[in-house]
């Protein structure tokens, strides 16, 4: 314990912060959950993480908070309307739609690194009656 404290006040503030950075990068990448995570992560994207038992809608809520903390570490300040997005989108896998908010992911065969693409809702046709 003595050694960690003669290291530690032997570095300056930059210096440790940098070998705090590279630690965790080295971390990061040979973790195969995590690996996929970016360098200058922050606590609530390990914390947001999405379970297999998430419903739909946990995942949806989980999408647009991730895309926001992206947006923030990029600084673009583009609004987006998650409403226009759900009402306008599908969130689907492997050709299957996950239309069910309440569905856990997992009945739709959502996993862990699967790949999630939108489709666009189709327009339901009204039958028009004209007499």
């Amino acid at each position: 314990m003595d050694e960690i404290n003669d290291v530690a006040h032997s570095v300056s503030h930059d210096e440790l912060l940098e070998i705090t950075e590279s630690s965790l990068f080295k971390l990061l990448n040979y973790d195969s959950l995590l690996c996929d995570l970016p360098s200058d992560i922050i606590i609530e994207e390990i914390l947001s993480q999405v379970p297999q038992t998430a419903s739909v809608g946990d995942l949806k809520k989980a999408i647009a908070r991730h895309f926001e903390i992206h947006q923030k570490r990029t600084g673009s300040k583009v609004k987006i309307s998650w409403k226009y997005i759900w009402k306008t989108y599908n969130l689907s896998f492997d050709g299957i739609i996950l239309d069910n908010n309440a569905n856990p992911i997992e009945d739709y065969g959502v996993s862990n690194k699967t790949t999630l693409t939108f489709k666009k809702r189709r327009k339901k046709i009204k039958n028009t009656i004209y007499s």
